[in-house]
């Protein structure tokens, strides 16, 4: 289900579920304080009504004594009332004429009805009455009950009567104005009911939708990354959840699309490494093939064989040295390397010595000026990367090379090489750390070169927290330095 139906769903339902509750409740309270107040006006009533019967039959129950007393000629009025007095039990409680109920039922505004002590009718003005409320009665007290009536309801009242026996008196109260008032209540309820959650089901519509719809936006738009769009972006407009969900989909956007250029660019120089390695191999081993393939076939002179060995070796050695600066390579993306102190004269030392020999085959002029000091590098990988620099000085074409070490202040210890070769243009400098990239492609192949050196004396500077800094002219030689930190040795020194 759509999050949009979620939302006018449960709100609708919460609405419609609210108002049910509180309209039950408030009519629930109106029809018992509607009851409440008609049934306190009709016992009030019935109280008046009582007091009028009562005041009735007591009138009347004076006149039939009297009438009584006057039927029995005795002389004096002591002998009267003496002979009332032993009348029989049954002249005293002479039945009251259903003549004088109707005469009462008459002066009483309600619907009344009388019943003898056996529950047989004096007289009956109280339609559907059933019989069984005067079960209910008694002297001390009141009894009421709800009846309903074509008109509507009322309200019966009743208590038992002393008037020369029992005497059932009751009355009926209408109800049905109340009754009729209160469903024009509920009536009314139901019709601000509806337009209560008509109108708030537009209101949770509008609200779903401005809701969701940034949500549709951020939807829309991670589709259209995911189809390769990484630059999309939303606009912010506000400062809710809504609008941070946005500025977090755009920091997010942007660390993709970030990611996949980093991406992109490592895909693009694996591409180029492995064409580039792929041609590097192609040469050399067409070469073996071919020379091999040419001593194993042929009948050859002794300096034949000697020049396709050479060619061959040559060519294995030129396969043997990319293959291991390719390692260097892919081990060299290790960072953890440990760095020592050592003396850098002893190891600017170590390096002319081993390159002595190919200075005196090429006649180059080296010349080695070091500042004393110890410096924190490790032996091993720093030598390598001088190394790679004075062999791209001598593939330059140069014929004198400077090696130097300057001490310089904040504990920084730069070491530079420079060369009088043929020097590079303005805009090579910011490729050539690149892997396999060459200036002069045809000379590095003929000096057994792959590109390779200063990608790795690259990652070496980086393994020393530094990095190489070139500066270079055509025609005018080119100079590289990098810089590296003292050791504590040096500090004692001073």
């Amino acid at each position: 289900m759509r999050l949009f139906a979620k939302i006018f769903i449960c709100g609708t339902l919460t609405l419609s579920l609210s108002f049910s509750v509180s309209g039950y409740l408030l009519l629930h309270f109106s029809m018992e304080s509607s009851m409440a107040r008609e049934t306190d006006f009709a016992l009030k009533q019935y109280q008046y009504d009582k007091f009028t019967v009562q005041s009735a039959l007591l009138t009347y129950a004076d006149f039939s004594m009297t009438v009584v007393v006057a039927e029995k000629p005795i002389m004096d009025q002591n002998e009267c009332f003496t002979f009332w007095e032993v009348l029989p039990e049954a002249q005293k409680q002479k039945e009251l004429p259903e003549e004088l109920f109707e005469i009462l039922a008459e002066e009483i505004s309600l619907p009344v009805a009388f019943y003898r002590e056996d529950k047989t009718p004096l007289y009956e003005g109280i339609e559907g009455l059933d019989v069984s409320f005067l079960e209910n009665l008694s002297e001390g007290a009141h009894a009421y009950r709800f009846q309903d009536t074509p008109e509507g309801g009322s309200v019966l009242v009743g208590s038992v009567l002393e008037a020369g026996g029992k005497l059932y008196f009751l009355t009926q109260w209408d109800i049905g104005k109340t009754l009729v008032q209160q469903e024009t209540l509920e009536r009314y309820f139901l019709r601000c009911y509806l337009i209560a959650i008509l109108a708030g089901m537009l209101l949770l519509g509008f609200l779903s939708a401005f809701l969701t719809g940034s949500l549709k936006r951020m939807s829309r738009a991670a589709r259209r990354m995911a189809q390769g769009d990484y630059q999309e972006r939303l606009a912010i407009s506000g400062r809710d959840e809504i609008g941070e969900l946005a500025e977090s989909f755009n920091q997010m956007a942007g660390a993709v699309e970030e990611k996949v250029a980093e991406l992109s660019r490592a895909a693009r120089q694996k591409e180029d490494f492995v064409a580039n390695f792929a041609h590097e191999m192609k040469t050399p081993m067409t070469s073996i093939i071919g020379y091999a393939d040419m001593l194993y076939q042929k009948e050859l002179t002794r300096q034949q064989v000697r020049d396709a060995s050479w060619y061959i070796w040559n060519e294995g050695m030129r396969l043997e040295t990319l293959s291991l600066k390719l390692m260097d390579l892919t081990v060299l993306g290790r960072q953890d390397f440990t760095l020592q102190e050592m003396d850098a004269e002893d190891l600017f030392r170590d390096v002319s010595e081993g390159l002595r020999p190919l200075f005196a085959e090429k006649g180059i002029s080296f010349s080695l000026s070091a500042d004393p000091a110890y410096i924190k590098v490790e032996y091993d990988l720093l030598k390598t990367l001088l190394i790679n620099l004075m062999d791209n000085s001598m593939k330059a074409g140069c014929s004198r090379i400077e090696l130097s070490g300057r001490r310089l202040g904040e504990g920084i210890y730069r070491i530079g090489v420079r060369d009088d070769g043929c020097g590079m243009e303005e805009e090579e400098l910011s490729r050539i750390t690149e892997a396999f990239y060459m200036v002069d492609k045809a000379r590095s192949r003929k000096q057994h070169g792959a590109g390779l050196g200063l990608a790795l004396a690259e990652r070496i500077a980086g393994i020393h927290k530094s990095r190489l800094t070139f500066r270079s002219r055509k025609g005018m030689g080119t100079e590289v330095s990098l810089e590296v930190v003292c050791g504590e040795r040096a500090e004692d020194e001073e």
